[in-house]
């Protein structure tokens, strides 16, 4: 099958960086003031005053970009644990953390320091010094390649992989990297995944392995065989070349249509001589992960046309019909992740994140577009429930969120006691079924509660922090759920492997349940009322959806005590 699907295949080898958000390390930009204080505060030979005083001026200045004024938080909270002075050390780390748009990983350092002190930077101390016990260094900005392997919970900055790699050395980082998953991936017996096994085929294609690039793709594919779309090569990926025709693709009932252009409402029979599944077959080696089969499907079919820039495609349609018509396209657009088009019959007032309004039917509307946001988004749902107080019934739609931040502020509003919201397993030992078990609650937030019937509205695109919103309200049984099955990417907590060839892991260390302990990575959050929109309800406007969830809350708000379960 190579043949033809493998040229559509490499072509597209791969749009996948840009089609799903691929992690990549943020360009780093930073002021004079900044690279000044740093190289004072590098080394054993440190002028911590003067570069203390640099900071201070910094933060007292305007204009900042969240970058540089995040360091100059987080290096006086350093400066200070070194002095011992820990309160003062503590404020620096608030700060940091109050900067809206830093950058993760500067953000993860500074929580850090909120519970430990800082004493130790990687980039500003010796590599070869050791950090203090129980402490990990700190890593916010780039640094030297570590010599061996290192695990840390931080998620380092600014390592680059090394190129050359000679062939013995290329197997230390393989060994290195195939062992810290071994030592600290969680879901092996949740998935069934053999790793051993799966160690010993890749050592077989290593040998066969003589370029840089095909080395990197090998170690890829190696993390894409835990099939978790949270764990991924922080600091590699593939060229992003992704371009799109003037026809744009989805899947319906397990079938990929066309649903904007002239021939929306058609189905899409072949790409270049290949079927959707020979697609899906040919692309798995080099798309992202996904931590359901489901979620890949979805992906693949709202971007089957992708490809290089100029390249030219030929699709096989069918139309509604039955007659079939072929089509000679040319990928000039650039591809954009767009969410489906929400179509709604009522008015909506719309935020940031959160949007709401009145249905016809007089209940309460709120759609959380996105959750890619701290505070604002609680915020905002704050407002949007207080503007919908009185209606007798709430429909919360998550559909097409892909994820973000945890929300419990949200989740509290809807509870009336302390309540298990989710359970933790987290990798605690050497041996894959070693993982200890957190329960999570959660209690009332707000100065009310909605204790009215809700309907929760999901799909196939609900992930990650989404699933996890899904996960809460399910188990606090305050919501019916309708719709499609999610996502089902909720590996939780995560380790970083840094090789010795820079390249940086993003490792799964643990995975979330509902509180009767069914596990959602992978499987999902499963709707209580499955509802699921044909391609002409799209093209025509209809969300069968949100009408299913209008009549049973309706029915529910009517009849006290009646299960809003049908």
């Amino acid at each position: 099958m190579i043949g033809k699907v493998g040229t559509f295949a490499i072509s597209f080898l791969l749009a996948y960086s840009a089609l799903v958000g691929a992690p990549a390390a943020a360009p780093e930009t930073e002021d004079v003031a900044l690279q000044q204080a740093r190289e004072l505060l590098t080394g054993e030979h440190k002028d911590t005053e003067q570069a203390k005083k640099l900071l201070l001026e910094m933060v007292q200045g305007k204009g900042r970009d969240p970058l540089s004024l995040s360091y100059a938080y987080v290096y006086p909270g350093y400066i200070d644990d070194k002095a011992g002075s820990r309160q003062l050390a503590i404020e620096w780390f608030q700060k940091a953390l109050a900067v809206e748009g830093a950058p993760a990983g500067i953000l993860d350092v500074a929580r850090r320091g909120l519970t430990r002190p800082i004493t130790w930077i990687r980039h500003l101390d010796s590599v070869e010094a050791t950090a203090p016990q129980g402490n990990p260094p700190a890593n916010p900005t780039p640094a030297a390649r570590p010599k061996k392997a290192y695990l840390t919970d931080q998620r380092p900055v600014g390592l680059a992989v090394a190129t050359g790699l000679s062939a013995q050395e290329r197997r230390e980082n393989f060994e290195a990297l195939w062992k810290s998953i071994d030592t600290t991936y969680a879901c092996f017996a949740l998935k069934n995944i053999d790793w051993a096994e799966v160690g010993r085929r890749y050592r077989q294609r290593l040998d066969a392995v003589t370029g840089d690039d095909d080395f990197y793709l090998l170690m890829f594919q190696l993390v894409k065989e835990l099939k978790d779309s949270h764990s991924w090569l922080q600091n590699y990926s593939v060229p992003q070349v992704a371009y799109e025709t003037v026809l744009r693709t989805d899947l319906f009932a397990g079938k990929p249509f066309v649903v904007a252009g002239a021939q929306a409402g058609w189905e899409v029979l072949s790409v270049d001589g290949a079927t959707f599944k020979e697609k899906m077959d040919a692309l798995r080696p080099y798309w992202y992960a996904f931590s359901s089969e489901r979620a890949y499907r979805r992906d693949v079919a709202r971007h089957l046309l992708a490809g290089e820039k100029g390249s030219e495609t030929r699709v096989q349609l069918r139309a509604p019909d039955g007659r079939t018509e072929t089509l000679a396209l040319r990928r000039e657009l650039v591809v954009k992740n767009r969410p489906p088009v929400r179509a709604l019959a009522f008015g909506l007032t719309r935020q940031r994140f959160v949007h709401f309004g009145r249905h016809p039917s007089g209940l309460g509307y709120i759609w959380v577009e996105s959750i890619n946001g701290r505070e604002q988004v609680a915020d905002e749902f704050d407002y949007a429930l207080e503007q919908l107080r009185d209606t007798p019934g709430l429909i919360l739609d998550l559909r097409d969120n892909t994820g973000g931040f945890g929300q419990q502020r949200i989740v509290g509003r809807f509870l009336r006691k302390r309540t298990l919201v989710d359970i933790a397993h987290v990798r605690n030992g050497p041996r894959h079924g070693d993982l200890a078990r957190h329960d999570s609650y959660l209690d009332s937030t707000g100065k009310w509660q909605y204790t009215r019937p809700v309907a929760l509205l999901v799909n196939d695109l609900t992930g990650s922090a989404a699933d996890l919103l899904a996960c809460n309200l399910r188990s606090a049984r305050r919501v019916v759920t309708v719709g499609t099955t999610t996502y089902g990417n909720l590996s939780g907590v995560s380790v970083f492997a840094e090789l010795p060839c820079g390249l940086v892991v993003r490792i799964s260390k643990g995975y979330l349940s509902d509180a009767k302990g069914r596990p959602i990575e992978g499987n999902g959050n499963v709707p209580d009322i499955t509802v699921e929109p044909g391609v002409l309800d799209f093209l025509s406007g209809r969300d069968p959806v949100l009408d299913r969830a209008v009549s049973v809350i309706l029915d529910r708000a009517r009849v006290p005590g009646r299960s809003a379960v049908q």
